[in-house]
């Protein structure tokens, strides 16, 4: 082997040794990673669309479903998939949650029914979390904020705004989920 193989095979041995280091210090979640757990488990919802909310002459709307998220990604991320109703209509959406510790922020992103996409950034301050991103929703980008206040170990209440622009928002829908007694938070701890 001549020096310069001997050198590319010490610097590949190397950095080979430092990935495997960097990826056993990353294998156990950490704090900010194990606060997902308030969302872990199956929700009922119960949603209120709010007048004009759709347009200028739109009712009020109630819909109800579920809501279920569960670890996933060696319990460093949550996978949801919610299904609510109305009257006449079926709307579904699969998420993916997740701290990101190189910004120091959650991250949401959702594809629904509609084709509707979001990306949302999040941020936790007690029992209140702020989700702000942007929608596209029928070709057309929306501002977005999703504010998430834990009310109980079992449950949380929420408001969604949107507008064109950061200043425009509104709150177009407000709900509560609570969790179902089979899903209880204690028990849905990620994996090691």
């Amino acid at each position: 082997m001549s020096g310069a193989q001997r050198l590319l095979s010490f610097v590949l041995a190397c950095a080979s040794s430092i990935i495997v280091a960097r990826a056993q210090s990353q294998t156990t979640p950490g704090p900010e990673v194990k606060k997902l757990a308030v969302m872990v488990g199956k929700f009922t919802v119960e949603d209120e669309m709010k007048a004009g909310a759709m347009g200028p002459n739109s009712p009020t709307v109630k819909f109800s479903g579920t809501d279920d998220c569960r670890w996933t990604a060696g319990g460093f991320a949550l996978i949801c998939q919610a299904a609510l109703y109305r009257p006449g209509r079926k709307y579904s959406e699969a998420s993916f949650v997740y701290y990101d510790p190189t910004s120091k922020t959650y991250r949401y992103h959702a594809v629904d029914s509609s084709g509707g996409i979001e990306n949302k950034t999040g941020t936790v301050s007690g029992d209140v979390w702020t989700w702000l991103g942007e929608s596209i929703f029928g070709g057309k980008m929306y501002h977005t904020r999703y504010i998430m206040k834990v009310v109980s170990a079992d449950s949380y209440e929420y408001t969604d705004e949107s507008g064109e622009s950061e200043n425009s928002m509104k709150v177009f829908v407000s709900g509560k989920e609570s969790r179902v007694a089979a899903t209880k938070r204690e028990k849905s701890q990620p994996a090691r």
